[in-house]
């Protein structure tokens, strides 16, 4: 007795393992009035089995992580061959309705290299920093304004620097009311 209630229960576990392994999901196909097909897992009038096939797939692979190799690699050296301020031109304007807002753009050759950053200065007035020779200067006072724009190594040394473009800014004073 105790023999086949072993064999039972050894049975019963080979089963429930082999039965998802043995399970096919039954699609069937029919066609509707357009001819279109339908897809079901239930058999309908007219409907034919669909036998689905299992999808060719590829097995995952691992990515390897890149070595951090910046901490212990010191910077290119990078020689730049010009820096210029195109936006503002020289000479212009900028209107009492601005509020002495200024859009300063540059354009450097060849790109930033890491480490390096474009100050933009007003006279020897650092104004901005940035990573791009894009600037936004808000509320600048009223009268002449001379910028430049640097690029500054990391020790802090000026690696090339803009020629000087002068503005003019026009506020109304305070004064005059």
């Amino acid at each position: 007795m105790h023999k086949q209630a072993l064999l039972l229960v050894a049975a019963s576990l080979l089963l429930t393992t082999l039965a998802p392994a043995q399970a096919e999901t039954q699609v069937f196909i029919t066609r509707d009035a357009e001819g279109n097909p339908v897809f079901s897992d239930r058999r309908s009038q007219d409907a034919e089995e669909h036998v689905v096939t299992e999808l060719p797939s590829m097995p995952a692979f691992k990515i390897k992580e890149k070595e951090k190799k910046a901490e212990t690699q010191t910077p290119k050296a990078v020689t730049y061959t010009s820096l210029s301020i195109v936006s503002p031109a020289a000479g212009t304007n900028i209107a009492n309705g601005f509020a002495g807002d200024v859009e300063v753009s540059g354009v450097l050759s060849p790109g930033l290299a890491d480490g390096d950053k474009i100050v933009l200065k007003d006279g020897k007035l650092v104004i901005a920093t940035n990573q791009q020779t894009s600037f936004s200067v808000k509320n600048l006072d009223r009268g002449e304004h001379t910028l430049s724009m640097h690029v500054i190594g990391p020790d802090g040394e000026t690696k090339i620097s803009s020629q000087p473009v002068t503005i003019f800014v026009q506020r109304s004073s305070s004064l005059a009311r």
